[in-house]
């Protein structure tokens, strides 16, 4: 007698009632840097489709003056090796790094660099294996020379790929600009360095920049309008313009500022920025074609004191995490999970659990299954100024698979 075997796959995903307040972690939270003298500040993360992601940072004095460090992690939260100093010249300081990374775990990072006598201020960058084994030494980023240049920003499409933004004095005709440079996966450049914004009216500052699957990316920053407001800039992964120069923002009262930007691998993505009346975090969702899906949604919930500096995480299916930091008197950093219809999972969490004094400037990535980590600067917690550290969480939007067969 023929037997008959039926699988049937049930799916229970978690609704905004069933979200957890605390974003579902994964461990307790965890010192990124071993060295502690000093401080450690201003993070980026970058996770590979695997999970294995890395941490890059400024640290002050370690190896004499200011240099940018990283470190590698498993999925599981492990140390992948010891930290590593990114940046080869340690004659002078380099500072604020960005790190991205595409699905095989190879990453690059982009920073500012006060090396070259000529040029005050310069960028610099320099690729990585997915094994933490440099592919390149660092490298210039950018080929005019004039001026100040700072704020990099880093983006890895899923070919590996890759474009870097900053901020450039003078060289759009006016006050600060946004700048662009394109390369391929192997590292070579493409075509020249390019200008994002097409208003030069007044400083154009403080970029972020995400790419799809195919090569296409977005460039959002804060520039001035009636105050400062977000806007933003599409392109097609061969580096030409998709349609003009966008704000984001709606609500034009006082400043909107501090933005920035993720997006999925069909190319959908949401911004997020601060804003300034009243204080709270705020988004906007996008279709891949660059139609807004909504208007603004207000991801935080405290009221009390200001919050600032952005950061988001999507996973390869649109869910998408937006993380902050604000509080009155010592500030602490905060979460809050959407799908990617854009239904909140929930209220705002918050991400450190020790409490003491500030922790302050939070980063966010996920893998593409939507596991996330968020990293931060935490004052005094390691016992010598500002700290790294990190929280690993589970999927964006929890699903539990629950097999079984009927003979």
């Amino acid at each position: 007698m023929r037997q008959t075997r039926l699988l049937v796959l049930v799916v229970m995903a978690a609704f905004p009632a069933a979200a957890s307040p605390q974003g579902l972690p994964v461990g307790p939270e965890f010192p990124v840097n071993t060295y502690t003298t000093g401080d450690q500040v201003l993070p980026s993360v970058a996770a590979a489709a695997s999970g294995d992601f890395v941490i890059v940072w400024q640290s002050y004095l370690q190896d004499g003056f200011i240099s940018v460090f990283g470190q590698r992690f498993s999925a599981g939260g492990a140390p992948l090796g010891p930290e590593f100093r990114v940046n080869a010249d340690t004659a002078n300081a380099q500072i604020r790094p960005s790190v991205a990374a595409d699905a095989a775990g190879n990453f690059v990072v982009a920073w500012t660099s006060f090396v070259l006598p000529s040029t005050p201020v310069a960028i610099m960058a320099r690729r990585y294996a997915s094994s933490g084994a440099p592919l390149t030494g660092e490298f210039r980023v950018d080929t005019y020379t004039t001026g100040q240049h700072d704020e990099a920003a880093v983006a890895v499409d899923g070919a590996g790929g890759f474009v870097v933004v900053w901020v450039a004095d003078g060289e759009d005709g006016s006050s600060r600009g946004v700048f662009g440079q394109r390369y391929a996966a192997s590292g070579a450049a493409l075509g020249p360095e390019f200008r994002v914004n097409t208003d030069t009216i007044g400083p154009q500052t403080l970029p972020a920049v995400t790419a799809d699957a195919a090569g296409d990316f977005v460039v959002v920053w804060q520039g001035t309008g009636s105050s400062y407001d977000v806007f933003g800039q599409r392109y097609s992964a061969p580096g030409s313009p998709l349609g003009p120069q966008f704000q984001v923002n709606t609500s034009t009262i006082l400043n909107q500022d501090f933005a920035s930007v993720a997006a999925d691998p069909a190319g959908n993505f949401v911004v997020a920025w601060h804003s300034q009346f009243p204080y709270q975090i705020v988004g906007r969702r996008y279709a891949a074609s660059g139609v807004p899906l909504t208007g603004e949604f207000v991801a935080s919930t405290t009221t009390v004191g200001d919050v600032s500096n952005t950061s988001i995480a999507m996973d390869s299916v649109g869910d998408f995490v937006v993380v902050w930091y604000g509080g009155s008197g010592a500030e602490d950093a905060f979460g809050r999970r959407y799908d990617a219809s854009g239904a909140a999972l929930g209220p705002e969490f918050r991400v450190n659990t020790y409490t003491t004094d500030r922790q302050i400037v939070p980063a966010v990535s996920a893998d593409a299954p939507g596991h996330f980590v968020v990293v931060w600067m935490s004052h005094d917690q390691d016992g010598a100024g500002y700290g790294i550290y990190g929280q690993r969480y589970s999927l964006i939007v929890p699903v539990e698979l629950t097999r079984f067969q009927v003979e």
